[in-house]
């Protein structure tokens, strides 16, 4: 794989951003193919977006779990942003990271990186505050992804009681989403987004989520949202095994979603 860290200026952030990028180079399952199969004109690759954690950077993925391996087995590139403590939001009380998610990101690395184009060829994965990230750019942006996957999900913000008294504009929930009343029924609310995206007869992109059961911090949240999917009938499949909220349960189970998205290249 070949590992890309690209800069460049964001004009909806109005500040220099980075990125990760990993690209398929030589594949190592393949020694017999020549340079110029491996190396083809023209060629664009199916694309993983993956969503960092709360507190994290476009680095975290790389130095704690096999993603590099995953990707090198899959031949598929790989998107890793950086969204500081924004819960990916247009943010209450901070910057547009949304509309920079959505909207510049995938223009930018398609125009520099060679990156398919077309709504099957493209999935996007998160842990915690990356998984919320996930699901609501999915939810928001239907026609954009093939599959979305969330693990240890920060879902259903609300229920998992992140809303504590603020008293101080330094709250990070606070900043990206505002008051409670601000958040029920906008577009960062998971369960108001799923509603509606259900009654739009829109297409859904495949929803995969899962939890350790012994993670403290998301584990009811997580179930609640994967029940509430069931009730209004939005396709998501939810599972759940030992583990907390850690690298030693994520890694195994981005190798498990990615395999369940069908990501890598058929020979």
């Amino acid at each position: 794989m070949g590992l890309v860290n690209y800069s460049f200026y964001s004009r909806v952030l109005l500040e220099q951003v980075n990125i990760a990028v990993l690209l398929p180079t030589y594949n190592l399952a393949h020694p017999e193919k020549s340079l110029d199969e491996v190396y083809r004109k023209g060629q664009k690759f199916r694309t993983l977006y993956v969503l960092h954690g709360g507190s994290d950077d476009c680095t975290t993925y790389i130095r704690n779990t096999d993603i590099e391996r995953y990707a090198d087995e899959g031949q598929f590139a790989v998107v890793f942003p950086e969204v500081k403590l924004s819960f990916y939001c247009d943010m209450a009380y901070g910057e547009k990271f949304f509309t920079y998610l959505s909207k510049e990101l995938p223009l930018v690395v398609q125009s520099v990186f060679p990156l398919s184009e077309k709504r099957e060829d493209h999935f996007v994965v998160g842990n915690s505050m990356g998984s919320h990230g996930a699901f609501k750019w999915a939810l928001r942006c239907p026609e954009f992804f093939n599959a979305a996957g969330g693990m240890s999900g920060v879902s259903g913000v609300e229920e998992l009681g992140f809303f504590r008294p603020m008293g101080s504009t330094n709250n990070p929930v606070f900043n990206a989403f505002g008051s409670v009343e601000e958040y029920r029924e906008s577009e960062n609310d998971m369960k108001f987004l799923a509603k509606k995206l259900v009654k739009s007869g829109r297409p859904i992109p495949r929803l995969f989520s899962c939890c350790g059961t012994e993670d403290q911090l998301t584990y009811e949240g997580s179930k609640d949202f994967a029940e509430y999917a069931k009730q209004i009938g939005l396709p998501l499949i939810w599972e759940e095994g030992p583990g907390k909220h850690d690298w030693d349960f994520w890694n195994p189970w981005l190798k498990r979603i990615i395999d369940w998205m069908g990501i890598g290249v058929a020979e």
